[in-house]
């Protein structure tokens, strides 16, 4: 998988740039937070299931089952695929 950045993580960085004042301070309030929280879920979501394949394709190829290797990768290219 390459290094890129995804939709959900470009979103938080956006609203993480519009609430940062001139001295670098982060200002969060409950619409901000409204916007953030489903974004958050979202991310470990994203996280959790590319873990989980990366463990389930280490432990396939390690018992030498390459056609779950395969479908494991292709997964991951899905993945991919979604980042911008």
């Amino acid at each position: 998988m390459s290094i890129a950045i995804h939709k959900i993580h470009r979103a938080l960085a956006q609203i993480t740039m519009m609430n940062t004042d001139k001295q670098g301070n982060l200002v969060i309030g409950l619409p901000e937070l409204a916007l953030i929280l489903p974004l958050l879920k979202q991310n470990l979501a994203f996280v959790y299931e590319i873990d989980g394949l990366k463990e389930i394709a280490f432990a396939a190829q390690t018992l030498d089952q390459m056609d779950l290797v395969q479908h494991v990768c292709e997964r991951l290219d899905e993945l991919e695929a979604q980042l911008t």
